[in-house]
């Protein structure tokens, strides 16, 4: 508290859940300042960045579609919430923990009886367990959007989901949380945001996935202009939300070799 003021923003990093949801509550209430949990938001950013892609492409609308998240870890739990901001029904949830299940509850999520269950409700699934193969060929159903993103090894192999009937699927060496946290943390300390609001966190996922070419799931995260698109995206978002300090101006974030040469 005494030492905040000299900082624009706190990132946190490797934190164990479940500790990691009270160091990050307890920072978010006390500081008036952007607090970004990147094992988190970051992930989950990234996740629904693929996923509108992943939806999109399988020809199913995200909106309406039952979705499914099993693995609610840090990771996991933040995207069954982000999963959440932007689909019309509750998120699916299986751990075998019965905090994250509590945490789902509270979030708004619906608890599965198992990983099983859960394959045979969602239409979308994204796994976050750390557990290679866990998720068997005979459980997915024709149709269905598996993002399996444990690394190195998935919950499935992408070939293995395909050839039993999925519509899509991927694994987690293409979703990266790199994507998201440079330009969120970028427009939040450019707006002197108040704290990070979902929409922010929705907008950048937006920006992300609208910059992946015709054979990306999602972009390259070495491409600066992504990361310029989402502070772009995340600084309208906090002045639209009412925690921004500071207006950025119509210019912010463009392109930038552009933008000096139309100023020339």
């Amino acid at each position: 508290m005494h030492i905040a003021q000299g900082f624009g923003a706190i990132q946190l990093e490797d934190i164990e859940s479940p500790v990691c949801f009270e160091v990050e509550r307890r920072l978010v209430e006390s500081l008036s300042m952007p607090v970004l949990h990147d094992d988190q938001h970051g992930t989950a950013v990234a996740t629904l960045a693929a996923a509108q892609n992943a939806m999109q492409r399988a020809g199913l609308d995200l909106a309406v579609a039952r979705i499914g998240v099993i693995g609610l870890g840090a990771a996991g739990t933040a995207i069954a919430r982000m999963l959440g901001a932007v689909s019309s029904r509750p998120v699916i949830g299986y751990d075998p923990g019965a905090d994250a299940i509590a945490r789902l509850l509270a979030g708004g999520g619906e608890p599965a009886r198992d990983a099983e269950d859960l394959m045979q409700r969602a239409d979308l699934v994204v796994a976050v367990t750390g557990r290679a193969g866990l998720i068997r060929a005979e459980w997915v159903r024709r149709g269905q959007v598996i993002l399996a993103l444990t690394n190195p090894d998935p919950e499935i192999r992408p070939e293995d989901a395909l050839a039993a009937g999925a519509a899509f699927a991927a694994d987690g060496r293409s979703v990266n949380n790199l994507l998201g946290y440079p330009g969120i943390l970028r427009a939040a300390i450019d707006t002197r945001a108040r704290r990070i609001e979902q929409s922010m966190y929705v907008a950048a996922a937006h920006a992300i996935a609208s910059r992946a070419g015709a054979n990306e799931l999602v972009p390259n995260p070495l491409r600066p202009d992504v990361h310029r698109g989402v502070a772009r995206a995340v600084a309208e978002a906090a002045m639209k939300a009412g925690v921004a300090r500071v207006t950025v101006p119509s210019d912010y974030q463009l392109d930038a070799p552009a933008a000096r040469n139309a100023r020339r």
